[in-house]
């Protein structure tokens, strides 16, 4: 199981923590996949210079910017995530 201070010690509600709690202790880990399409508050349609809590080439792996599928992006990062973080489940 994962273990994280509680809210008390941190003084916000940390997600991290909350999911193990959530899933009867499982280890739960974030699967990133490309879409293949942009942010629209990077293309401007909605904002303009990308959001202050984003950066997409540092969040999104390589390796999944090169898979052609959604599908094969969800297979591959199971695949990482259990294997190098004992991942029970997983989130997208």
């Amino acid at each position: 199981m994962i273990t994280t201070p509680d809210l008390e010690a941190k003084g916000y509600n940390n997600y991290r923590a909350h999911l193990p709690k959530k899933h009867n202790g499982l280890r739960v880990y974030k699967v990133i996949v490309d879409g293949g399409f942009s942010c629209p508050n990077r293309d401007g349609s909605k904002g303009f210079g990308g959001c202050t809590y984003c950066n997409v080439d540092s969040n999104t792996p390589e390796i999944s910017r090169n898979s052609a599928t959604i599908q094969t992006q969800l297979k591959d990062g199971m695949v990482r995530a259990k294997n190098f973080y004992k991942a029970d489940k997983y989130i997208v």
